[in-house]
């Protein structure tokens, strides 16, 4: 589902990699958002077996990492939030000054 990074070999591990996974339900009070259950999959580094742990987000409609790697840099993002923020400083300035719009 996106790139990660291996903590103990720092082999990377691409977003269209296929990996089996094990699945498993997330128990407790974070287990759920909004009724919608959370899930926790584990997979393996490719080169030294390191068990890699990420969990779904449905707040957000993404994933969040957990343990065993480190997300990488994800363009798209960054992207997205700089044209909300300029989006959002274009109503401030119409705002202030009505000449503008």
């Amino acid at each position: 589902p996106f790139s990660v990074q291996c903590e103990t070999c720092h082999t990377f591990l691409y977003r269209g990699r296929k990996f089996n996974s094990k699945k498993e339900a997330m128990g407790g009070p974070e287990g759920r958002y909004l009724g919608i259950q959370r899930w926790r999959f584990y997979i393996k580094c490719t080169h030294c077996s390191r068990t890699i742990s990420f969990l779904t987000d449905p707040k957000n409609a993404d994933y969040e990492m957990e343990s065993g790697g480190t997300r990488n840099y994800e363009v798209y993002k960054d992207k997205a939030k700089t044209e909300e923020e300029s989006a959002v400083e274009k109503e401030e300035e119409e705002k202030i000054d009505p000449m503008k719009a």
